[in-house]
């Protein structure tokens, strides 16, 4: 990480297309609200949800060293992914607590205010890309642990949070059109930065920012069992809206994050066989197939092969793992596969 990397987390909601125009499209609903009464404000409701979903995206993408994937209307569903609404209570809990210090004590008040927002809210969105649990992100132990693992480039983020504010509050006759699209503009940069400056280290493989206890088994395997449903069916929503592309992306990223990853790329390719159409599963599972290779499990390789087969028999894995499949089937005795292999 470096200045330039900074540099164009900064302005990634203007260079990154797939930022750039949801960015546009919430910021034609707002300005279109604000000017539309009753019907406006509902318009509002309706977009802040979306919204704030996708900062949680660009937070995730950024942090796991990836572009953004494409904006969807899966964004819209209240169905799975319900950690990624935590930004927008977070952003309601210090616009009521501004208006009570407002009140209360003013100015000054209100500046205190913004001071503890700027050093709180990094570390809380910082939290709730590595652990996707809004209770971690309230946890004060785990905020402190974000800017003693990362260090002073952390203070980055608050010190941008501080300036786009001390900005924004010094060109307060600007249009609403205007302080709108400054407002979002500020949401997904500050995303893309916050990702930025964890990725580094890696912060959304680790397992934990502690926990107050360990968890039993049980309850482990069923935590895992939630996650790996929820993001099965944030993926389905991609794919049934003919995105598979994106789907499927968010499965690798879930993978990468799953404590047990072999187990996770059967665990999702089962399911998907049981998906209306299996042709999306044979799809996944040239991807299951070459991280096999990549791995060395030539055994769970050739499965997937044979059991796509009876599904499909003109399946085959990607062209540049061919060589490799045909070799692990010699080695494990299978000429016929590896003959067939051979013809693909």
């Amino acid at each position: 990480m470096n200045a330039a990397d900074l540099l164009r987390a900064v302005v990634a909601p203007l260079t990154e297309l797939t930022i750039l125009l949801p960015l546009l499209l919430f910021w034609a609903a707002i300005a279109l609200g604000l000017w539309g009464g009753v019907l406006g404000l509902v318009l509002i409701l309706l977009s802040l949800p979306p919204l704030f979903r996708f900062q949680s995206h660009i937070l995730d993408a950024f942090a796991n060293g990836r572009a953004p994937a494409a904006f969807d209307a899966e964004y819209f569903s209240w169905v799975g992914s319900l950690w990624t609404l935590f930004p927008l209570l977070l952003a309601a809990a210090f616009g009521a607590a501004g208006i009570v210090a407002f009140r209360a004590w003013g100015s000054a008040g209100l500046a205190g205010l913004v001071v503890v927002a700027a050093v709180l809210t990094p570390a809380s969105l910082a939290v709730l890309t590595i652990t996707q649990s809004p209770l971690q992100a309230l946890n004060p132990a785990a905020l402190w642990r974000v800017y003693d693992r990362v260090g002073p480039p952390f203070l980055i983020a608050p010190a941008y949070l501080l300036l786009a504010a001390l900005l924004l509050g010094r060109v307060g006759g600007l249009p609403s059109w205007a302080r709108v699209l400054a407002g979002l503009f500020l949401l997904y940069s500050l995303a893309a930065l916050i990702g930025t400056l964890i990725a580094p280290l890696q912060l959304v493989r680790e397992v934990s920012i502690p926990e107050a206890r360990e968890p039993d088994a049980a309850k482990t395997a069923t935590a895992i069992e939630k996650a790996r449903a929820a993001s099965l069916t944030h993926a389905y929503g991609f794919v049934s809206r003919d995105n598979r592309r994106g789907g499927f992306e968010h499965l690798f990223a879930a993978i990468e994050r799953d404590p047990d990853p072999a187990a996770a790329w059967a665990w999702y390719f089962d399911r998907m066989l049981g998906w209306e159409d299996p042709l999306h599963a044979l799809f996944f599972a040239q991807h299951y197939v070459r991280d096999a290779l990549a791995h060395g499990e030539d055994i769970r390789a050739l499965k997937v092969i044979m059991r796509c087969r009876l599904v499909d028999e003109r399946f085959k894995p990607f062209p540049d793992d061919l060589a490799a499949a045909q070799q692990a089937a010699r080695r494990h005795h299978n000429a016929e596969l590896a003959e067939v292999l051979k013809q693909s």
